[in-house]
């Protein structure tokens, strides 16, 4: 269960604090199916120099194409399927982007044809020509390992990264420039982040964090 604030309350968080989420804890169940019927992503390749890629490791992220549902996945390179799976081809990345190292991959509805990945030492990347060209989209994070990121639901230019020990951050032009929003859910590592829109939601929606001592939930209000 999600919990209730006062209208009240409400406006004392999202006057004052702007760009400071408050979490809240959330029931698992709730959490989960929205982060299920969120889900989206997706990852590719680029021109330049290209690093050997693994198809056989297992999926760390996964998502799918809004161009064509093709899958997209991340694990050992940046792979895609046309065939829900059964075969999959490799996407390449320039080395010096770290491919191996992404661990997440998103796509979004509003802006077909961009993709977007993160990792843990691979900071976050983005193409805008379902991934024909690549290029870093972490200038002003701290530290390029980004253990949790997501895409605003909506609003492609915006994007959310977790990094260890340093906190939640926001970017609103794609990844130009970047801003600490919080440091997190208290006493715990966030280990996946979602955005979904909700009836109910202050402003644009609803930011969620998985941590290991259960899912955690942030108005949308900064």
């Amino acid at each position: 269960m999600v919990t209730a604030f006062k209208r009240d309350q409400i406006s004392a968080i999202c006057g004052p604090v702007r760009r400071r989420p408050v979490f809240a804890m959330l029931g698992f169940g709730a959490f989960l199916s929205i982060l299920v019927s969120a889900c989206q992503a997706s990852q590719s390749g680029a021109a330049g120099g290209s690093v050997p890629l693994d198809a056989t490791r297992p999926a760390l992220g996964l998502a799918v194409d809004p161009t064509d549902g093709s899958l997209l996945k991340v694990g050992g390179g940046v792979f895609k399927s046309a065939d829900q799976g059964k075969t999959w081809s490799a996407l390449p990345v320039p080395a010096a982007l770290q491919p191996t190292a992404l661990q997440e991959i998103e796509t979004t509805t509003a802006a077909p044809g961009a993709l977007l990945a993160a990792g843990r030492g691979a900071g976050v990347l983005r193409s805008d020509d379902a991934g024909q060209t690549w290029s870093a989209a972490d200038s002003g994070l701290p530290s390029k390992d980004v253990a949790a990121f997501a895409v605003h639901s909506f609003h492609p230019g915006t994007l959310y990264a977790w990094i260890d020990g340093r906190g939640v951050f926001r970017t609103d032009d794609g990844g130009a420039t970047w801003e600490k929003m919080d440091e997190g859910p208290p006493g715990t590592q966030v280990i996946g982040l979602a955005h979904s829109t909700l009836p109910g939601s202050m402003n644009t929606g609803w930011l969620y964090a998985s941590t290991a001592s259960g899912p955690y939930i942030s108005m949308d209000c900064f």
